[in-house]
């Protein structure tokens, strides 16, 4: 019965490590294409190079976006009547914020680069999108800092959990930093982007080797 029981943990596993390489193929894949030009007059042309991986980003940020939904679902209910408020808390932020943001910078990024019925791209339109995805991700890094903070918080009296409290701030301090992308190079920006989909790795990783591996004396000793 008990390896049965891990075993279904070991597969609540699996949405960290998903979500974590779809958003790791989606950062990578943004970090491909150059910034786009100055000159509103070569937007169309740097959208029509570099379509195809425009095109392959917003594919993957849809599919990345979905996984989270049983990664989150998996957090917030991880102690039942023991849970956290912080780890809800944290859980509010994603549902309510962080996932429907993704969504509408999906649908963004998508009608810079599929046709929309007859309705014609301009110049204009293509400054105004890309702006609010901007500002959009601005409000995506600062609330997934303050949710992964929230979760380390909430893990910290558990079995490794000041490990995980220190990851968890790091990827505050990187997605802070992620916050500003008009303030970074390309490189520096790609680091603090992976700082997300790495935190998802580690959580699924911390899940199943430790969380429900090991017997946890600490886990109604919450926040």
């Amino acid at each position: 019965m008990n390896e049965i029981v891990n075993k279904s943990y070991t597969l609540k596993g699996l949405p960290f490590f998903i979500a974590s390489l779809f958003f790791a193929i989606y950062y990578l894949l943004l970090y491909i294409v150059p910034p786009p030009p100055s000159e509103t007059s070569h937007l169309h042309l740097w959208i029509m190079e570099w379509k195809f991986y425009l095109q392959i980003a917003d594919e993957i940020l849809i599919f990345a976006t979905i996984s989270l939904l049983p990664a989150i679902y998996t957090l917030t209910n991880v102690r039942l009547i023991f849970e956290s408020k912080l780890s809800l808390f944290a859980s509010g932020l994603f549902y309510l914020f962080i996932i429907p943001l993704f969504v509408l910078v999906d649908l963004l990024l998508g009608r810079l680069v599929y046709p929309v019925n007859v309705y014609p791209l301009t110049a204009d339109t293509i400054v105004f999108i890309l702006s609010f995805i901007t500002g959009i991700m601005h409000m995506i890094s600062i609330m997934l800092a303050l949710a992964i903070l929230l979760y380390g918080v909430s893990f910290r009296k558990n079995t490794l959990g000041s490990l995980i409290l220190v990851t968890a701030i790091l990827g505050f301090g990187f997605q802070i930093i992620a916050s500003y992308p008009w303030l970074l190079t390309p490189g520096i920006l790609l680091v603090c982007q992976l700082s997300f989909p790495i935190w998802l790795f580690l959580i699924g990783l911390y899940l199943i080797k430790v969380e429900y591996r090991i017997p946890n004396k600490n886990q109604t000793d919450l926040n």
